[in-house]
């Protein structure tokens, strides 16, 4: 197992258990809404929050929205969103058995020993020109049961989508340090065995958010949880994991959609943001962020992950992609038709 996975899997079993530490540090207040830019005050109410996305019924005709940056929904039977070497459309296949709207979803898979690939959506310069600028991707996923690892004592860890500024080359073993490079994303992983009746046949699954950023231990949960990672490289932690609390336990077979949103900091102040939603519920909240530390560090790339970080199960696992959105305001769920 990767140390991505390890470290993904040991932070969840004690956040959802509610085993952490608390770090010892005086936590600032969460800044009140009305103390946010108007543009993040969205998506923070309890229950359902609507987005941009409730004037698009089945998000038809979305892409044509001022904030959204792209939309796919593969209605046209193929993959029209543009991706660097074209390796979203190169890694998935558009079928009309699986849909979460309309009759089309693209179908990943992953057979035995392969890890699969990032693909990566370029962020138009015109994305940062906003004062107090943020990014929101949102995702309709469906999980097969081929997810279940068969032996319950095994983890089993996917990567989703985030929001990504790599200006400079790196990776998980390149400490984060204002200046490089950082990161809000999506994942997803499986523990069992476990008797909750929530559970997929005694296996748990769930999607959380996490970061890669310079400060990790100054992010404070205004909503779920926050498990500092220990660090790949060097002394310094430089990723956590948010949680929402209680878990949400996922289904397989059942489609949600999930979103991230990267609300970037002044250069050098931690007045940043990341938040998590599942249909529409917020999850998770961290505020007191601070992801850059000089001006011209803004998100460069949006990705749809294709990357498994457990490869080593025989079987086949499917997963099911629907209704992309990538814009500069909250999105929200799909509206009903």
């Amino acid at each position: 197992m990767s140390w991505f996975s390890t470290m993904a899997l040991a932070t969840l079993a004690c956040a959802c258990t509610g085993m952490g530490e608390k770090d010892t540090w005086t936590m600032p207040d969460v800044p009140a809404t009305e103390e946010l830019p108007e543009h993040w005050r969205t998506g923070l109410e309890p229950g359902v929050n609507l987005g941009i996305a409730q004037n698009y019924p089945g998000d038809r005709g979305i892409a044509s929205s001022p904030w959204v940056l792209a939309a796919e929904d593969f209605e046209t039977g193929a993959v029209t969103i543009p991706t660097e070497e074209d390796r979203y459309a190169l890694n998935v296949t558009v079928v009309d058995t699986e849909h979460y709207t309309g009759s089309h979803a693209a179908e990943h898979a992953w057979p035995e020993g392969l890890n699969g690939p990032t693909t990566r959506f370029v962020v138009p310069s015109s994305a940062n020109e906003e004062d107090r600028p943020a990014y929101f991707m949102r995702m309709c996923f469906k999980y097969d049961d081929s997810f279940h690892p068969g032996d319950l004592t095994l983890g089993v860890g996917v990567k989703g989508f985030g929001i990504y500024c790599e200006k400079e080359p790196a990776n998980v073993y390149t400490p984060c340090d204002g200046t490089n490079w950082y990161d809000v994303s999506v994942q997803y992983v499986g523990w069992g065995p476990s008797s909750k009746p929530e559970a997929n046949d005694g296996y748990l699954w769930v999607g959380h958010m996490y970061s890669y950023n310079p400060y990790p231990e100054r992010a404070v949960p205004a909503l779920g949880t926050v498990e500092v990672s220990d660090p790949a490289a060097g002394d310094d932690p430089y990723r956590f994991s948010s949680y929402a609390d209680p878990c949400w336990y996922l289904g397989f077979g059942d489609w949600h959609c999930y979103e991230t949103g990267l609300y970037l900091n002044t250069p050098g102040a931690h007045d940043g943001e990341a938040r998590f939603w599942i249909d529409g519920v917020l999850e998770s909240r961290v505020t007191n962020m601070r992801f850059r530390d000089i001006e011209d560090l803004y998100p460069t790339h949006m990705h749809l992950n294709l990357h498994r970080t457990t490869e080593g199960f025989p079987q086949t696992m499917y997963r099911w992609a629907d209704n992309i959105v990538l814009a500069t305001r909250y999105i929200g769920p799909v509206a009903t038709e």
